[in-house]
């Protein structure tokens, strides 16, 4: 059933190869010759495609599921749209086609009030199925996208936080490093100071020191 549902409102292939012109012949029976004119590469879907979206096979036969489990009883838009698909290769224009089966139509009754009535009850169910799937696309977009962008928001607080952190660290690390040098400097310094105050200690200890010694020799010599 939803096979042929879905042929009443889809142009499948084949059908289409059916409708493509047959190529043109001359006075002799001959195919005519055509001007070489490239055709168009088919289209490719990119990133417009995914905004402006396309035809979904599994969204449409979805829909029309919904359409089949709510097929009202007796001869209604439905079927009043199968009798046209009925006369769709029928040598007709549009406006015949239309007449001519609601004229089958209305040998069952059937009124062009209850149509369009019919018409609107299954386009009520249509927006149903999109009400569905409005709010089944704002708990996805929730949970995969809000979400998401709430964690992503986060992170990027975290980062800015621990990078301001970073600079708090490296100017304390490059004052630490200042103060290292100054210190080096100092040690440096003192360093200095106290190798010669130990040096100048020792001269000054060996000069006085040989003077005692020296004056402990002559003591002994000229004093015996």
């Amino acid at each position: 059933m939803l096979k042929n549902l879905k042929s009443l409102f889809i142009v499948e292939e084949d059908q289409e190869e059916t409708k493509k012109p047959t190529t043109p012949k001359d006075k002799e029976g001959n195919e005519a010759s055509t001007p070489n004119v490239s055709e168009p590469a088919p289209p490719t879907r990119t990133s417009a495609a995914s905004t402006t979206g396309i035809v979904d096979p599994k969204i449409v036969e979805k829909l029309l599921g919904a359409i089949e489990k709510n097929n009202l009883e007796g001869f209604d838009y439905l079927e009043y749209k199968k009798a046209l698909k009925a006369l769709e290769k029928m040598p007709m224009d549009e406006s015949t086609k239309y007449r001519s089966a609601f004229a089958t139509a209305s040998t069952m009754g059937v009124t062009l009030d209850k149509l369009l009535e019919t018409t609107k009850f299954y386009i009520g169910v249509l927006d149903k199925e999109s009400e569905q799937f409005t709010n089944a696309f704002k708990n996805q977009f929730d949970d995969k996208v809000s979400g998401r962008e709430r964690e992503i928001a986060q992170f990027e607080s975290i980062i800015k936080e621990k990078s301001a952190q970073i600079k708090a660290l490296t100017e304390e690390i490059a004052k630490h490093q200042t103060q290292i040098e100054g210190l080096k400097a100092k040690v440096q310094e003192s360093n200095a100071k106290i190798n010669k105050t130990q040096n100048d200690f020792k001269q000054s200890y060996d000069l006085l020191k040989s003077q005692f010694e020296e004056d402990m020799l002559k003591m002994q010599k000229y004093l015996k």
